[in-house]
């Protein structure tokens, strides 16, 4: 019995230790990768948490420059990733201003960042009861980015599901790619905002309930955002898709 005790503490005090190291190199990662100190970003940094099995650290008054508009804002982001697994990160959060121009808030918004081996990591996102500038709301909203062997390029899938009283639940989905002017960079937080200002446009097919798939783009005009869908019967279309003030039927 003592010898199970002293094994027990002995491992106890290995792994304790373990962890205070290792949480003492992650913090100086996660600093770096978040660019803090640079002229870009600016936040406050929690210290980690989680003993014994989790990196736990939450980022609060987060605000990241863009070149061409207005800041990104989120008031608090929590970072976390298993003590055991450094190829997973999760991310939690419940709004952002200022992407693509809208701003956007989650009664649940979790997104993860996995990477096997690949030249960018898998991201996943899945928001729930999502507000786009308090007008468009969805019950769920979807999307997954993964890499292409073109650096350039990553595919991307989206699903949404909008509910609405005069047309019952609405179910949104897309396939298609996003490509970018640069090659995608994941290796800090300003590397992977700034792939926004850097994207060309998104392409693909949306598919809308029973509607056939529409071939659509996703481009900057001028200074705004448009969605351009080509439609041979854009009257059913549901109209709260066509009356966004940034989808353009042709």
């Amino acid at each position: 019995m003592r010898f199970i005790i002293f094994i027990t503490t002995l491992l106890a005090f290995v792994w304790s230790c373990y962890w205070f190291i290792i949480s003492n190199k992650y913090s100086y990662k996660v600093s770096a990768w978040s660019d803090i100190c640079s002229a870009s970003v600016s936040a406050n940094l929690s210290k980690i948490r989680g003993f014994p099995n989790r990196f736990d650290t939450k980022f609060t008054n987060l605000e990241i420059k863009q070149a061409n508009s207005e800041p990104i804002k989120i008031d608090r982001l929590d970072v976390m990733r298993l003590s055991y697994d450094s190829s997973h990160y999760i991310f939690a959060v419940k709004s952002i201003k200022n992407i693509f121009g809208n701003n956007f808030t989650f009664s649940k918004g979790l997104a993860s960042a996995v990477s096997n081996g690949e030249v960018a990591p898998t991201i996943s996102f899945q928001g729930e009861d999502v507000a786009i500038d308090k007008k468009l709301i969805l019950e769920e909203l979807n999307f997954k980015i993964w890499p292409m062997t073109d650096l350039s390029k990553l595919n991307f899938s989206l699903f949404a599901k909008k509910a609405n009283i005069k047309d019952n639940k609405i179910d949104l989905s897309f396939q298609g790619k996003i490509e970018l002017n640069s090659d995608f960079n994941f290796d800090s937080l300003i590397g992977f905002v700034s792939n926004i200002d850097k994207l060309v446009k998104i392409s693909g097919k949306l598919f809308i309930e029973d509607i056939k798939g529409l071939d659509t783009v996703v481009r900057k005009d001028l200074n705004s955002w448009k969605v351009f869908l080509k439609s041979e019967s854009p009257e059913k279309i549901p109209i709260f898709i066509r009356n966004l003030n940034m989808v353009v039927l042709n």
